[in-house]
């Protein structure tokens, strides 16, 4: 059997109660758990990847803290209900799908790494406070003005539009040549 296996097994002989009245003190305080996963789970037979509301069901009618429950599922603990902030009513559909699913990836991270903190250079001040890892910019201009024209690559290079644009004024600056046009006879 699993380590929760066992826990759960030896609380539910501690407890001294039957599958069927987990699965009935669950669904009488609200918690979906079927007789079946009560089975499944204190026997050694539950899936490999479990379920966050049957663990939470399973917690709560076997009198064990959740956290223990999840750490031996190789699940993160539950850090409370997350509460966003009251402006992310203004957000449209699609913002608050990506929104969403930011969330989702960042659960997803935490339940593969299995409860532990995940740690990675991102996240690491090694001790220091953020503001110690920033760099400072404050001597970067706010605005910086683009070089001259004529100091640029465009000004130098082959430019077909510019080559256009001059021959056109220099047609229109040339004198008009009797018989030159096709048009006069």
């Amino acid at each position: 059997m699993s380590d929760l296996s066992d826990r759960l097994a030896a609380a539910k002989n501690e407890l001294g109660i039957s599958s069927q009245r987990m699965s009935d003190t669950a669904q009488d305080a609200g918690y979906q758990l079927s007789n079946y996963s009560a089975t499944v789970y204190t026997n050694g037979k539950h899936p490999a990847k479990a379920s966050a509301a049957t663990l939470e069901a399973l917690a709560y009618v076997l009198r064990v803290p959740l956290d223990e429950v999840r750490e031996l599922a190789g699940m993160p603990p539950v850090h409370g209900k997350f509460d966003v902030a009251p402006e992310a009513d203004t957000l449209t559909a699609p913002q608050r799908t990506a929104v969403n699913e930011i969330i989702r990836l960042l659960a997803d991270g935490n339940q593969k790494a299995g409860g532990r903190d995940v740690h990675s250079s991102m996240n690491d001040a090694e001790g220091n406070s953020a503001d110690s890892n920033v760099h400072q910019l404050h001597e970067t201009p706010v605005y910086t003005p683009p070089p001259p024209a004529d100091a640029t690559a465009a000004m130098h290079g082959e430019n077909r539009g510019r080559e256009m644009k001059e021959e056109q004024d220099r047609d229109a600056e040339s004198p008009d040549v009797p018989g030159d046009d096709e048009g006069d006879e």
